[in-house]
């Protein structure tokens, strides 16, 4: 038959169909059939959950109740409240009146108010708003979901060997490919068992992926696969959540195929003016190994509460620790961790009291180092418990000066020292200011210094050592920078008597010197500061050369915005240059160019060069290049040194997909080949700043880059 115009058919079965006005058309279904030489409508089902339809032919089988539709299908379903829910488009459709179901059995698109939905089959119970869709495409917010098999219901999609992509390209440039995919639109999808392509080519798995797709925080998945020497493959993968305002977490789940799996993470928690606290974690059992491997490290600071809004006394309490299993651990695991060549450990917690005029603080302090045996560590030095007390600056009377009071009181164990010790050490001081001139101020200042030592088992005896000092410096500040000389001395005195320590080889005299300081900026962009001193110790002896103290030559001069020129020389009279370092760099954050220069007479005949480059690869502009080479030129004229020695060569390229981005490292040094490249899903999301971020990074990892989120 030619075009059935338009049929509504309500969830409780009951049919109606409404022809156009001046149609002619006989429609053959037998449950009402009509033939009809002039206009004529039925009215329609309003008030109720129905689906409305229109195509070029239909037919209806009055013993199945199933209506087939062909050609130019168009299906609607509306609400009780006569509102649009979704639309169907096909070149046919059936509609089973008895089970409330529509049947595609070939291509068709679905839209609805979420996206629209590509299928090249599928059913739907419109009663009951479920069904599924075979080899289903959804595009939703630019993102782009498809599916062996998609179920639909009310509340989600699921989809079942699926993919998701936020490329619209075909084929896309990169896709995920996940066995299973939940989908809640405008709340969030989430993903299983997931594989990450470019192209054709699988790049790395990741077993989970999940995001918000309402105004909640994104669960931000970074994965870095890679190669070194040691751990062979791996991947490393995170994932960041923001919990609250105040909590942000990490999870770190890493792969290495000689070692097995590690598992870690980090916490941070940030109150402004409150609490600031963080705690990192790792975890792993090598291969082959009986026991772990970890390392934790962190710290907090708290401000606790004051008992009454009046009250002036602040209290507060924080610490900071870093705790390993070995000391290689972190060269091992974390390279880019300065900690990564530091083989040791620590940990402290103090607790503070601070008022207008005081500081006082109780605290325990531990430090490890590596053992003779290098695999394990010995404890080098403890203070637990220690109080520290600070008078801050005041007057007295009418006395002239500015007076202020540090001490403290310990039971500490110093490096090399076998025993423990209890001890004490006050120490008040008094300075003024005396304008001479207009630019010319004179600071004279004295102060006394008690050491005590308390008997202990390993030392018995008890005493007490004081030393004075007096000191005064001059400066002159003009426009162009200033000029600072100054004069100081300090005695000791021997144990347990007022009396200097004359008997000493010093002769009780540890300080006696009279210094200057040159300071030159004629412009904002340029200065040079030198300055030397020179011992005046009876004791000391010698010629000038030995009395006068290495002097230090530094220049910083910026022609340009993006030009930065330093340099800088240690001389000293009688021994020659001691060290010369010159850096020369150029450029914004990310085209730049470095080059550095050192010497130290500690490695004579050896040059070490420091170059560092970023630059946008000519021939791919998408493409961005980070180089650094670092390394070292022996003498020349010896035969048994090397020539020239690398200890680090690396090249990192960057590279944005669409709305991912990538990095890849390519580092080399001495002992380490590495090869690893990060991936950082945020699709959809802008790249922004975030002062969560900032904040954790400037206080915990501040050698972490910005945008970094862990250690590699």
């Amino acid at each position: 038959m030619k075009r059935a115009s338009v049929g509504v058919l309500s969830s409780r079965g009951n049919p109606f169909f409404r022809l156009p006005a001046a149609a002619a058309l006989c429609l053959s279904f037998p449950f009402t059939a009509l033939c009809a030489p002039a206009a004529y409508e039925l009215p329609s089902a309003t008030g109720s959950h129905r689906v409305a339809f229109s195509a070029d032919n239909g037919e209806f089988n009055e013993n199945t109740r199933v209506i087939g539709l062909q050609g130019n299908v168009q299906l609607d379903e509306i609400g009780e409240d006569d509102g649009l829910i979704k639309t169907i488009k096909a070149r046919s459709l059936s509609v089973d009146q008895l089970r409330n179901t529509v049947h595609a059995p070939e291509d068709f698109v679905l839209n609805d108010s979420s996206g629209t939905i590509y299928g090249k089959s599928g059913i739907f119970d419109y009663a009951s708003d479920t069904g599924y869709i075979n080899d289903g495409r959804f595009a939703y917010r630019n993102f782009y979901f498809s599916g062996r098999r998609m179920e639909v219901t009310r509340e989600k999609y699921v989809y079942k060997k699926a993919a998701i992509t936020t490329c619209d390209e075909t084929p896309p440039h990169f896709r995920i490919r996940a066995s299973r995919i939940y989908l809640v639109p405008g709340r969030y999808f989430l993903t299983y068992n997931n594989f990450f392509y470019l192209g054709r080519i699988p790049i790395f798995y990741f077993p989970v992926l999940y995001k918000p797709l309402g105004g909640g925080t994104p669960f931000v998945s970074s994965f870095t696969p890679g190669y070194d020497r040691r751990n062979g493959i791996f991947v490393k993968s995170t994932y960041a959540y923001r919990f609250t305002p105040a909590v942000k977490g990490k999870l770190f789940l890493d792969y290495f195929s000689r070692l097995g799996f590690g598992l870690g993470g980090e916490a941070d928690y940030r109150e402004s003016e409150k609490t600031n606290a963080n705690l990192s974690v790792y975890r792993i059992r090598e291969a082959g190994a009986e026991n772990d491997r970890w390392g934790m490290n962190g710290g907090y600071w708290h401000s606790f509460s004051r008992f009454n809004e009046s009250d002036p006394v602040s209290y507060y309490s924080q610490s900071a620790f870093r705790l390993l299993s070995d000391p290689e651990f972190n060269n091992d695991y974390f390279r880019t961790n300065p900690f990564a060549i530091s083989p040791d450990k620590q940990a402290s917690v103090a607790v503070t009291r601070r008022s207008a005029t005081t500081v006082a603080r109780v605290s325990a302090d531990s430090r490890y180092v590596r053992s003779p045996d290098l695999k394990g560590f010995d404890k080098s030095s403890e203070s637990a418990p220690r109080l520290d007390f600070q008078r801050l600056p005041f007057s007295i009377g009418k006395l002239p000066g500015v007076h202020s009071f540090t001490g403290y009181f310990e039971n500490a164990k110093d490096p090399g020292v076998g025993y423990y010790q209890r001890r004490g050490h006050g120490v008040w001081t008094v300075s003024k200011s005396v304008p001479l001139r207009r630019s010319l101020t004179l600071t004279p200042s004295a102060s006394y210094d008690q050491g005590l030592y308390i008997s202990t088992r390993a030392a018995s005896a008890e005493k007490w050592v004081g030393r004075y000092s007096f000191s005064t410096s001059m400066r002159y500040d003009r426009l162009w920078g200033s000029l600072d000389t100054g004069y100081s001395y300090q005695a000791r005195m021997a144990e347990n008597r007022l009396g200097k320590d004359r008997l000493a080889a010093d002769r009780g005299e540890e300080v006696e010197s009279v210094y200057s300081q040159l300071f030159v900026s004629p412009v904002s962009n340029t200065y040079f500061r030198t300055g030397a001193s020179y011992d005046m110790r009876d004791g000391m002896g010698g010629s000038f050369s030995r009395r006068l103290s290495t002097m230090t030559f530094e220049y910083y001069h910026a022609p340009r915005r993006n030009l930065d020129i330093y340099l800088q020389d240690s001389y000293r009279f009688g021994d020659g240059n001691k060290s010369f370092v010159a850096q020369v760099y150029s450029g914004d954050e990310k085209t730049y160019l470095g080059a550095g220069f050192a010497y130290y007479t500690t490695t004579p005949g050896s040059y070490v060069l420091n170059n560092v480059a970023g630059f946008t690869v000519p021939w791919a502009p998408s493409w961005r290049a980070e180089g650094v080479l670092r390394y070292e030129l022996g003498d020349f004229s010896s035969r048994d040194n090397k020539k020239l020695k690398f200890f680090e060569k690396g090249l990192i390229l960057y590279k944005d997909f669409h709305d991912f981005h990538t990095s890849w490292f390519f580092k080399e040094r001495r002992g380490v080949n590495e090869l690893f490249f990060l991936v950082t899903l945020k699709m959809n999301d802008p790249a922004k700043r975030d002062a969560f971020d900032d904040g954790s990074r400037n206080d915990w990892h501040p050698w972490r880059k910005a945008g970094a989120i862990r250690d590699y």
